[in-house]
């Protein structure tokens, strides 16, 4: 298959052998997520309910009666095109619209296939189709059921979705026909079930075809018919959101930048527009999902890791985010594991509120840029006051604005810091009371980031990442407040881990664990003053002599451990965090070993950009930086796009081409 990223002169394109898709959003939640062949039953078009904040799946896929497998794949970022044969497919999700617009290069036939269910449901019986004709639109009613088949009861009704089609071409023939559907995908990733009945609801013929979800039939109806009445005007507007992205000043200045190829650049704006592409903003609804097609919901540790890469994209919803977790400290010091309907929500999270503080030690910094800029402007009012070549009512009406301006933004400056000094006093105490042991910050089973369980390998205790995370927030509350005691609180932490966890020669992941693991590289980003630069040269030189892997990654864990898999073993989490690459990490780790020697560690550093960019670009979901890698090879696995992924490659690649 052709795969090619349509940019301009950025253009690019290679041939591919994987079967790879492509991710459309709607920043309302919905998504549609589909490959040359059907191969999950996470693939097709999928409806986020914001009230509830669940996911619906609708389509499975839609079939053009005629034509052969897709042989070309552009992406063209704010939409796709697929090519079978001579017919071109393209698709397209409008902003803040639960739409899916699907066209045609020619008029054809096509099935539409469908798969209406909770996301995570597998159910097979008490699926329920109705069809029939509405205000010039083709409605599907689908109605979900129990069934003692499966269920404790039976008949009982749990929800209804509607979806809404209308085509340029009049008509249509009910197929009403279940077919079986087999998943490659999922049997890899050993994710059961493998085969599903899905419903072959119908055929229609046209060239446009618009896709209205919706629980309640009015909208569902309304919505189509609006976005089959405006489409130029639609389409024109996507085009210009997208183009308002990348126009910004991050992403202008890699683009413009001699030093960076092109498929460095066409990789970093795909970064750029995939992790926007994870934005829900939608009335009092925003965050950022972790990753899709499964995590839809806010975490605070990928939202917080997120977080900076994110305010580059849109720094008032960064920073509205920013104030609103810190809103969300508990008691006890933590934030909530997630917002939103999940399994792992009282899951406790041992490091999303560190991460909180590191990013708003980012914050602090932006503050103190803010106020020597608005120092100068104060000057400069100085300098007009006394210039006698100007008259005096200018005068008086420039320094009148500017006086508006900089009491605004000074009384701004004031509540920010103010927020934050509050929130992480609250956390310290906090955590001091409730998670703290002889200074040590200590975390239970599943609540690091490396979250699953294997064997004996729990990650309990007392974890170097912790600990790094908790000494950047006594730095910066001294920073904050000037405080004696928080530098105290500091200095014995860090002479602790030091003497507990620095052996001369390697970081211990754990207090009496030194297991290696790359969670020594998010140390060194969250609090490098740990070691000397000296000191984490030979650490990292260390550490990658058992972690490095050739193709351009890290492994999760030492590959002379008894627990290393070289191989992915999917929803088995087996090798989860004992082999698989997480692509977050390894950029990571790319950013931190540039900061500590760029030039002992380049051979490092270049690999795995170029691993990273090969895998945004022409594997698995095209455009999306995913979850994981296997460890053996590159390979693009988990999660189709994964924000911290995306996020921690647009640091890198700004940091090293700043």
């Amino acid at each position: 298959m052709e795969v090619a990223h349509k940019l301009g002169i950025l253009s690019i394109k290679k041939n591919v052998n994987d079967n790879v898709g492509f991710l459309l959003t709607n920043k309302k939640g919905s998504y549609c997520s589909l490959y040359g062949t059907p191969s999950s039953r996470y693939n097709g078009l999928f409806y986020f309910d914001d009230k509830t904040m669940w996911m619906y799946k609708f389509l499975d896929d839609i079939e053009v009666i005629g034509h052969g497998k897709v042989s070309g794949l552009a992406n063209g970022f704010y939409f796709t095109e697929r090519k079978k044969d001579s017919l071109i497919e393209s698709f397209l999700m409008p902003t803040h619209l639960n739409s899916l617009v699907y066209e045609l290069s020619s008029k054809n036939d096509v099935d539409i296939v469908l798969d209406c269910k909770e996301s995570y449901d597998n159910r097979q019986w008490g699926r329920h189709y109705e069809i029939f004709d509405e205000q010039g639109c083709i409605i599907i009613k689908f109605t979900k059921k129990t069934d003692r088949r499966e269920d404790a009861s039976g008949d009982i009704q749990e929800f209804v979705l509607y979806l809404a089609v209308k085509s340029d071409v009049d008509g249509y023939v009910k197929n009403d026909r279940w077919v079986e559907r087999r998943y490659s995908f999922d049997k890899e990733r050993n994710s059961p079930p493998f085969m599903r009945y899905v419903y072959n609801a119908l055929r229609c013929k046209g060239s446009k075809f618009i896709f209205s979800m919706s629980k309640n039939k009015n909208m569902a109806i309304s919505e189509c018919l609006h976005v089959f009445g405006n489409l130029e005007a639609i389409k024109n507007k996507e085009k210009e959101h997208f183009f308002s992205i990348i126009k910004n000043e991050s992403a202008k200045r890699i683009i413009k930048n001699d030093r960076i190829s092109n498929e460095l650049k066409v990789a970093y704006i795909n970064a750029f527009n995939s992790l926007n592409k994870l934005i829900v903003e939608d009335k009092d609804n925003y965050g950022v999902f972790a990753g899709l097609p499964w995590f839809f919901q806010f975490w605070s540790r990928d939202s917080l890791t997120s977080l900076k890469a994110l305010s580059k994209i849109n720094s008032k919803l960064a920073e509205k985010m920013l104030f609103s977790y810190l809103t969300r400290i508990n008691s006890d010091g933590r934030l909530p594991n997630l917002i939103g309907k999940h399994p792992l929500i009282d899951l406790g999270s041992a490091d999303a509120h560190g991460w909180l503080f590191l990013r708003c030690k980012d914050m602090a910094e932006k503050i103190n840029r803010n106020k020597q800029i608005i120092n100068s402007i104060k000057s400069s009012m100085n300098v007009i006051k006394q210039s006698k070549n100007t008259s005096p009512e200018r005068i008086k009406e420039y320094i009148r604005k500017c006086s508006i301006v900089i009491s605004k933004r000074e009384d701004w400056h004031h509540k920010a810091v103010y927020e934050i000094e509050s929130s992480l006093e609250k956390s310290i105490n906090g955590l001091l009371r409730n998670h703290t042991k002889s200074n040590f910050e200590h975390n239970d089973v599943n609540e690091t980031w490396m979250d699953t369980t294997f064997g004996d390998d729990k990650r309990e205790g007392i974890r170097i990442e912790v600990q790094a995370l908790k000494l950047q927030m006594y730095c910066l509350m001294f920073e904050i407040t000037q405080n004696q005691k928080y530098k105290v609180m500091e200095n014995v932490l860090k002479l602790q881990a030091r003497q507990r966890f620095w052996n001369h020669k390697i970081l211990a992941d754990g207090l009496k664990d030194f297991t290696i693991r790359p969670n020594i590289f998010i140390a060194a980003y969250a609090y490098p003053e740990l070691l000397s630069k000296e000191e984490w040269e030979v650490c990292f030189d260390n550490a990658l002599k058992s972690l490095w892997l050739d193709w351009g990654g890290l492994s999760t864990i030492g590959k002379d451990s008894p627990l290393y898999c070289e191989d992915n073993t999917g929803e088995d989490i087996k090798s989860y965090h004992r082999g698989d690459s997480w692509f977050w990490i390894n950029n990571l780790a790319a950013l931190t070993l540039k900061r500590i020697n760029e030039n002992k560690f380049k051979n490092q550093i270049k690999k795995i950009i170029k691993a990273s960019t090969e895998e945004i670009l022409w594997k698995g979901c095209i455009g999306c930086h995913s979850e994981i890698s296997s460890a053996k090879e590159l390979s693009s696995k988990g999660c189709f796009n994964q924000a911290w992924s995306n996020a921690m490659f647009i640091e890198l690649i700004e940091e090293l081409f700043q």
